[in-house]
């Protein structure tokens, strides 16, 4: 890596989830119309400004019920509801709030956040630079690949590298998809194999890597490829009764890192707005004279 400091990444939806369903509901903008979402948005956003990244990119999620995976898969995060008019026009807001800043966005109906951050961040260590994704989104944890990497909570609450990443699964960030693809991930309606769990996938990944080895040694060598687990007769039955929908389903779980996206934040410094354009800013969606405190702490240009 080179001397540059790392490219920030903010997943923005999982902090305005938080914070509309965290704030208080009375928070109104400047023409009383809901606003803890966005105020909670500009909050976290303004923190991290704060903290003069070179280089910061903020991606958001658009592609519920209009992605590759939702084609693919038509029960991929079924039970997820769009949003209501209200949070809808937050979720307009907290864009242009970053556009007034004149930060690096993207956004696609094709590709979830994940994607968009994983394409940056294969595109920032292809100039040789490191990432730092701001979410606690357990999915892009596969994103990190490199020893200076990092993924951390906005209020710094948490922080994950390569080694704690593989604690918390038990595999390299890599095998992440591998992982999911058999044990399945409900949050994201991805039922995986039946009767495998976290622990049993592990296992398995650990000792294959891949899922293509993985069926390779079933291939080959039947219930014995298990290495001695509990049920294995049953167990190989139903990995072959499954294999098509498990690659299926890795395919659901990998970040991609190919996005069709102009999303290069690596490429040019982060912009340094000082107090009086973060106040303007604010204004423009609502917000006047919101978040002194925060705005105080930004560094003229």
């Amino acid at each position: 890596m080179n001397g540059a400091g790392p490219v920030v990444l903010v997943d923005a939806s999982i902090w305005i989830f938080r914070a509309h369903f965290s704030l208080p509901e009375a928070i109104v903008d400047d023409a009383g119309r809901p606003a803890a979402a966005l105020q909670g948005w500009a909050a976290t956003l303004l923190d991290e400004l704060a903290r003069a990244p070179q280089a910061l990119g903020v991606a958001f999620d658009e592609a519920l019920f209009s992605g590759f995976r939702h084609r693919l898969y038509p029960a991929y995060k079924a039970d997820r509801v769009l949003p209501d008019e209200a949070l809808a026009h937050q979720l307009t807001a907290c864009r242009a709030l970053c556009d007034a800043l004149g930060l690096c966005t993207a956004a696609s109906e094709e590709f979830e956040a994940d994607d968009l951050i994983a394409t940056a961040a294969s595109r920032a260590r292809a100039a040789g630079r490191a990432v730092e994704i701001v979410s606690r989104d357990k999915d892009l944890l596969q994103s990190l690949r490199g020893p200076a990497d990092r993924m951390r909570a906005a209020d710094g609450s948490r922080s994950f590298d390569l080694a704690a990443a593989e604690v918390r699964f038990g595999v390299p960030s890599h095998a992440i998809p591998e992982l999911q693809a058999l044990s399945g991930d409900a949050i994201d309606g991805i039922p995986g194999v039946r009767g495998i769990g976290e622990r049993t996938a592990m296992r398995l990944i650990r000792r294959y890597g891949d899922l293509e080895r993985l069926y390779a040694a079933l291939d080959e060598a039947g219930a014995a490829a298990l290495g001695g687990l509990r049920g294995a007769e049953g167990l190989a039955e139903r990995l072959h009764a499954a294999r098509e929908e498990v690659f299926l389903y890795r395919e659901l779980t990998r970040a991609r890192e190919d996005a069709a996206v102009d999303f290069a934040p690596h490429a040019a410094p982060a912009p340094r707005p000082g107090p009086e354009r973060a106040a303007a800013a604010l204004a423009s969606v609502g917000l006047g004279g919101r978040l002194r405190g925060r705005v105080a702490r930004l560094e003229a240009p």
